[in-house]
């Protein structure tokens, strides 16, 4: 499902597991007129509360809006790229709920020794450390979804929700943008549920899902 719905509107269950990328409250501009600057800002991520939720964000968001409503994170971990921005990291947050970085399996450093070789053979390699090295997606790249701006990588949201969601769960994206979550969800075999205020980004998202082979979930 993906609907227009504003943030401080939706609701959740226990089943939820809620995986988002909010907007930043920093004048970034998203697709047409549409800013991320919004009144009483707090009060978007008020309904999360008790819930479980993964959020991609600044750290100095995270500490000066989010850990107000919200509380302490119980796990943290950096996202990182390339970039020209001064800024070339985000956190990963976790509220009520942790990761299992050993579900994924990335290839050890020095893979052209040969004994690494052999222990990558032996262990499929070692578990996610706590920073994730994932460039942005750009102009270039195939994944891009041309008239918006900061869409978030798929293997992040992948690898959020390989290592955290459980069989059963719902993912919901209250800041679906170009419907990233949603298209990782669907493809990972999961229910799902986003929402947008940006009719823009609400199109996108839509087209995107019905141009991939797994049924767009209703």
């Amino acid at each position: 499902m993906i609907e227009k719905e504003d943030a401080r509107h939706v609701t959740y269950n226990d089943r939820d597991l809620i995986v988002t990328d909010p907007p930043y409250n920093i004048g970034y501009r998203y697709a047409g007129d549409f800013t991320d600057r919004i009144d009483d800002y707090s009060a978007l991520f008020v309904p999360m509360q008790g819930h479980r939720v993964v959020m991609i964000h600044y750290m100095e968001n995270i500490m000066q809006d989010i850990v107000p409503i919200l509380g302490n994170p119980k796990r943290v971990i950096a996202w990182v790229s390339h970039s020209n921005l001064p800024r070339c990291w985000r956190a990963i947050c976790w509220w009520n709920c942790e990761p299992d970085l050993s579900k994924v399996r990335v290839p050890y450093r020095n893979m052209g020794d040969k004994r690494v070789q052999e222990l990558h053979e032996r262990t499929g390699g070692r578990k996610l450390p706590d920073w994730w090295h994932i460039e942005q997606v750009k102009n270039v790249s195939e994944e891009k979804q041309q008239g918006y701006t900061n869409q978030i990588p798929r293997e992040v949201v992948c690898r959020i929700l390989q290592t955290t969601a459980t069989q059963g769960d719902t993912i919901v994206d209250p800041f679906c943008g170009t419907g990233t979550t949603a298209l990782v969800a669907n493809q990972l075999g999961y229910s799902y549920r986003t929402y947008d205020i940006n009719e823009t980004a609400l199109s996108i998202a839509r087209n995107r899902l019905a141009q991939i082979s797994i049924p767009v979930a209703p």
